[in-house]
């Protein structure tokens, strides 16, 4: 009896934590994907300054070829050449470098708050079938009033509490959640067999979140 509810719990937590790491994911996709952006932006910016440099320094008004450049020795093209080169690779790095600096703090337009805006509706889409799916979850029977304390609501405690029952080191869930605390006061094992959070505290968290956006 007490087995078949740690396992039903079990699942129900299990299905939970696995959605709170897709939104997690999605999250973190989303701030990449703004990044990203970001960035082609500054790689684009960069090269477009680079090549309008180049070509000017191409031009007769620049005095680099030019007619007097004609007269000049190959060798002495070749530097120019080389020059105007390490000239615009230099400059169309250091814009590169410093738009995206700037873009990633919002100094100019197109910066990270209005690209973000660009991908947030596709974002909360995925994060609303999320929450929806969690939401339902929430609303299972075992988890409106659990035998567990909150804190030991999380795959890594219920999957210890459930083996302790099993090699019947335990003979109910009193004892299994003493044997728990007292085998979480080893700070090396407590990282094994408990969470921060517990994942039921963590999903009632994110879905208040959402409906308060």
């Amino acid at each position: 009896m007490i087995l078949d509810y740690c396992h039903q719990l079990l699942d129900v937590l299990t299905k939970l934590e696995e959605l709170l790491q897709s939104s997690d994911e999605l999250k973190q996709n989303y701030e990449r994907r703004v990044a990203r952006q970001v960035e082609w932006q500054a790689i684009f910016l960069g090269f477009l300054i680079s090549s309008i440099l180049i070509v000017w320094f191409m031009t007769e008004k620049s005095g680099m070829f030019g007619r007097v450049a004609a007269k000049t020795g190959a060798t002495e093209v070749f530097v120019r050449m080389f020059s105007i080169s390490f000239v615009a690779l230099v400059l169309g790095n250091g814009i590169r470098i410093g738009s995206q600096w700037l873009w990633m703090r919002d100094y100019f337009p197109l910066g990270k708050r209005m690209v973000k805006r660009l991908f947030l509706k596709k974002y909360q889409k995925k994060e609303n079938e999320i929450i929806k799916k969690m939401n339902q979850i929430l609303k299972e029977e075992i988890l409106e009033v659990p035998q567990l304390p909150e804190k030991y609501l999380n795959s890594r405690s219920l999957n210890y509490i459930i083996g302790c029952i099993e090699d019947k080191e335990v003979k109910n869930l009193s004892e299994a959640i003493n044997l728990l605390e007292l085998e979480s006061q080893d700070l090396q094992v407590r990282d094994l067999i408990m969470n921060e959070k517990s994942a039921l505290l963590k999903s009632r968290q994110l879905v208040s979140e959402s409906q308060l956006q």
